[in-house]
């Protein structure tokens, strides 16, 4: 009864066209894989929220929520965006699919991550990247003429007129 009552279509359907603008850059996990059907995560996170929840989907979608106990099941997952939502939503998700390659890449996508080994690894790579390309990102100071570090540069193209 509550998606008849809460799920308010023209909000979800502006959501959605919003998130199909800036797919890749709102719901970056989604770019690892491609998939043929992708569907906007705004929609079932509204059906989700207008089954689950007391309120009308906009006034229920930036709130926090307490689902514990729910478990949402696809058997088709596909890319995986209902488990994306339901595991944003803090929902115990299971999804399964007839093509093994989506499942192992869902399975890694919303597996946890050791944030610190993850962190760590990041420094590392930075370091070594520092190492072997600082001396490209350097200047004279026009002051003091010591050698300073650039953040950028803009290159530009020049050619010297032989007339």
């Amino acid at each position: 009864m509550g998606i008849e009552r809460n799920f308010e279509p023209a909000f979800v359907a502006r959501l959605a066209a919003a998130e199909k603008q800036v797919q890749q850059a709102y719901r970056p996990v989604i770019g690892v894989h491609k998939w043929f059907a992708r569907r906007p995560g705004a929609l079932f996170r509204s059906l989700l929220l207008a089954e689950l929840t007391d309120a009308p989907v906009s006034n229920s979608y930036l709130e926090p929520h307490d689902f514990e106990g729910i478990v949402v099941l696809d058997p088709l997952m596909g890319g995986g965006t209902n488990l994306f939502e339901a595991n944003r939503l803090g929902i115990s998700a299971l999804g399964y699919d007839t093509n093994p390659m989506s499942r192992w890449i869902v399975e890694r996508e919303l597996e946890p991550i050791d944030v610190e080994a993850f962190e760590d690894a990041g420094e590392s790579i930075c370091k070594k990247v520092d190492l072997k390309l600082s001396e490209f990102y350097e200047t004279r100071c026009t002051e003091c003429d010591d050698t300073v570090p650039v953040k950028s540069f803009l290159w530009a193209k020049t050619h010297e007129c032989t007339s």
